[in-house]
């Protein structure tokens, strides 16, 4: 299974007044998040199953990656977890062989980690990445239905600023 994450775009600062769950766009998080899109739009191949947080700013981005990807996000509230055993257990049963994941930090670097990073062992991390707001990284994980555990491969990781660059670009007709 491949998995293309994407990170929520950049979303309204931390207050009192909203919870963070609630916390939106910002109106330059949908600019920027909608350029990225199309920029990840022209590497990435269509995902079978485009999967969002249940957090305000995860839908509003899965909606925009949604449109540009031809694909209705689903919500996973395992996708708003900070562990990732149960989001992890919940792919195995899927049988897609591309699904997008649009969530947060730390829980995509998370997963990276776990799936690439590690030792057959089980060790300790190997590495460690950051994925920034509307970035993407895309992983050949050895997870699915049809499939052995293995060890995923990181193909990989473009910072927002390449994808906004992408998603500028004129393509002549």
């Amino acid at each position: 299974m491949d998995l293309l994450l994407f990170r929520h775009g950049i979303a309204q600062d931390r207050s009192a007044e909203v919870d963070d769950s609630d916390r939106p766009l910002t109106p330059r998080g949908i600019e920027r998040t909608r350029l990225a899109a199309v920029g990840l739009a022209r590497i990435a191949e269509r995902p079978e199953l485009v999967l969002s947080s249940p957090k305000t700013r995860a839908v509003q981005t899965a909606h925009i990656v949604g449109q540009v990807f031809e694909r209705e996000p689903e919500v996973w509230t395992e996708l708003a977890d900070d562990t990732i055993d149960p989001l992890m257990h919940r792919l195995r049963d899927r049988g897609e062989d591309s699904v997008m994941l649009i969530g947060h930090e730390p829980t995509l670097t998370s997963l990276i980690t776990r799936l690439c990073f590690r030792n057959v062992a089980g060790g300790a991390a190997l590495g460690s990445i950051e994925l920034k707001k509307a970035g993407a990284a895309l992983i050949e994980a050895g997870i699915g239905q049809y499939e052995p555990r293995r060890a995923g491969c990181l193909r990989w990781l473009i910072p927002p600023r390449a994808l906004r660059a992408l998603g500028e670009v004129q393509v002549p007709v």
